[in-house]
């Protein structure tokens, strides 16, 4: 049974924060060097509020008898440089299934449902970043037509 893909509503806030703070322990448990826990809620209701009343930003769900996943889509900004070609891109931000609803296709309606939002939006290009740790996220994005377009590295200074 698939699940029903629609835009998030502020009525969605503590479904979205429980799914944010899944999202947030499995970083804090991969990259400690990054993530670290904080208090109050995962995201505050006035980010989210933003999210869903921007023209450029929107929040996915994915509801089956109750909210189980999310796809948050952010406006990539142009690049300020003259000779980059340009380009309109939505950046899938975060996506994050309950772990109990996954293996059963619903990341794949998001993602689905996410390339036809941005294209409604106008945009050439969906683009995302997902931690080099991340193994199973790199095999599900490339299943999905995603390739690794720059590799970012990093060192401690």
């Amino acid at each position: 049974m698939s699940a029903v893909i629609r835009p998030a509503t502020l009525g969605d806030y503590r479904a979205l924060c429980a799914l944010f703070e899944e999202l947030d322990e499995f970083h804090r448990q991969v990259r400690p060097e990054f993530f670290r826990p904080f208090d109050g809620p995962a995201r505050s209701w006035e980010q989210v509020g933003g999210w869903l009343a921007g023209p450029d930003s929107t929040v996915l769900v994915a509801e089956d008898a109750e909210v189980v996943g999310l796809c948050l889509l952010l406006p990539r900004p142009q690049a300020p440089f003259a000779g980059a070609v340009p380009r309109k891109v939505v950046v899938i931000d975060n996506l994050v299934v309950r772990a109990g609803c996954r293996n059963r296709g619903i990341g794949e309606e998001l993602v689905a449902a996410s390339m036809g939002w941005a294209r409604g939006q106008g945009a050439s290009h969906v683009e995302l970043g997902v931690h080099a740790v991340n193994r199973h996220a790199h095999r599900f994005y490339e299943r999905l037509g995603f390739s690794v377009s720059v590799n970012w590295m990093s060192r401690a200074a």
